[in-house]
């Protein structure tokens, strides 16, 4: 941690636990202008006032932010050993039926298949699974996210089946919204990527991707940080397809917002 890094907006407060929905609201803003370096000092600052304060709470929330802040800065060796550690604290607190906690296990999840660590992986989704399904309704935007997460990682370990079920879960679910079409758009260009795996010339890859563009191009979507995040995921995958002309038009996009915030 940088030891001349103060938190402004909190370091001059006197408090006993963590200010978690202000270091939170704090993050999100960094992330949508892609600030990683200052989203970074912030977190590396209130890990440690966590652990002076003895706030395991605080920490947990804290290190599940770091989970998914490793993973987009694809630093493996940090984001495993933040994954061991929160799912150590959530066993040590005894959380695990809880709402939230299925949100962490994703998390966690998703950045072990992102570093390779796939099998291992699939059991923290299975957990993920058997809390959304406990707690949460059948349409919530929380499930439609573990359907696409868990989706890739059903291809890697060749479960085609699931992987395209998923999919059409998380559509499913997506469609009946107004709010989330860049992340419509992640279901189509994985499926995409299961029909190109199974067959290089099968017709359903460029409609998969056809469909993910005019998701992305919906006029209803928020130009935020969230969909430049989603349009930076997508556009690899339309240059591996070819369609380097939307690559372009993505990249510029994900510039503009990033530049506007």
């Amino acid at each position: 941690m940088d030891k001349n890094f103060e938190c402004k907006s909190c370091s001059k407060e006197s408090y006993d636990v963590v200010p978690i929905a202000r270091v939170l609201e704090r993050i999100d803003a960094l992330f949508a202008k892609n600030d990683l370096n200052a989203a970074g000092k912030i977190l590396d600052y209130w890990d440690a006032e966590a652990r002076r304060l003895k706030d395991e709470r605080g920490l947990l929330e804290i290190l599940n932010e770091k989970i998914g802040f490793y993973r987009r800065t694809n630093e493996k060796t940090l984001a495993l050993s933040a994954v061991e550690e929160t799912f150590s604290l959530i066993d040590k607190l005894d959380l695990c039926g809880l709402e939230s906690t299925g949100t962490i296990y994703l998390n966690g999840a998703t950045t072990m298949k992102a570093f390779g660590e796939v099998k291992s992986a699939m059991a923290y989704y299975d957990k993920a699974r058997e809390i959304y399904q406990n707690t949460l309704s059948d349409n919530d935007f929380r499930l439609a996210a573990f359907y696409n997460n868990v989706s890739s990682a059903y291809k890697e370990i060749g479960e085609y089946d699931k992987c395209e079920d998923a999919c059409r879960k998380a559509i499913s679910i997506l469609e009946k919204s107004d709010n989330f079409f860049g992340e419509m758009a992640i279901s189509h260009i994985n499926l995409a990527h299961l029909y190109y795996d199974l067959d290089n010339f099968d017709d359903r890859v460029y409609t998969e991707m056809e469909r993910a563009w005019e998701l992305l191009m919906d006029e209803r979507n928020s130009h935020d940080g969230n969909f430049a995040f989603v349009c930076s995921k997508c556009h690899p995958s339309f240059a591996y397809f070819g369609y380097f002309e939307y690559e372009t038009k993505l990249k510029a996009i994900v510039k503009e917002i990033y530049e506007g915030n």
